[in-house]
């Protein structure tokens, strides 16, 4: 029963990442869809009314701005892959990146809904458990690099940074500095250590002990 409610908790979890983009998109299409009716559907009318009449070219002019939204997305597809767009736009979020505050909530959410979708470059190198918050409690968090600099110099012994994401919302946490040696590096993937701290432990990825 456990392996048959752990195998639908995945799928499940699965079903939303692959339909999160989507639900994203259709609304995102209606949006603009909507806008671009408010701007320039009385002049779109007046340029269909020769060939529609009544009713019929209401519809239309409707069908002609829906496609005008998707052909503007495509294009703006089409551009990001040239190279100085591209550049163009990696250069408008490093300055975006150096807002305050704004700036680092960005980021972090890039870097952790990177981890998400296992896409791209992310910050998270492993997951760990950590014995937190205190001794016989334990937390997941994500390896992010090594301690250096000025807490390096401070501290005595090799320690590593960590990130604690919080439950079910991993865009916010804790960043914690802790001495190796009390680290458990674990062998479950970013991903997976990222669906079992959003399910809230419900989805747990299978261990080659397992029965």
């Amino acid at each position: 029963m456990k392996k048959i409610l752990r195998k639908f908790l995945v799928d499940f979890f699965n079903g939303v990442v692959i339909l999160l983009p989507i639900i994203v998109t259709v609304f995102l299409v209606k949006f603009l869809i909507l806008q671009v009716n408010n701007v320039v559907l009385n002049p779109i009318l007046k340029f269909v009314t020769p060939i529609f009449s009544g009713f019929h070219r209401v519809y239309a002019a409707k069908a002609l701005i829906f496609l005008i939204v998707i052909l503007a997305i495509t294009l703006i597809g089409l551009g990001a892959k040239i190279l100085m767009l591209k550049r163009f736009f990696a250069q408008g979020e490093k300055l975006f990146i150096k807002v305050p505050i704004l700036g680092r909530i960005y980021n972090a959410a890039k870097q952790v809904f990177s981890a998400i979708l296992g896409q791209g470059k992310t910050a998270f190198k492993q997951v760990v458990m950590i014995e937190y918050p205190r001794k016989g409690i334990f937390s997941l968090g994500f390896f992010t690099g090594p301690t250096k600099g000025e807490i390096s110099a401070i501290l005595e012994e090799e320690s590593i940074n960590i990130f604690v994401p919080t439950t079910p919302n991993p865009t916010s946490g804790l960043f914690l500095v802790v001495p190796r040696k009390d680290v458990y590096f674990l062998k479950m993937t970013v991903e997976e250590g990222m669906k079992l701290i959003i399910s809230g432990g419900a989805v747990s990825p299978p261990h080659e002990t397992d029965g």
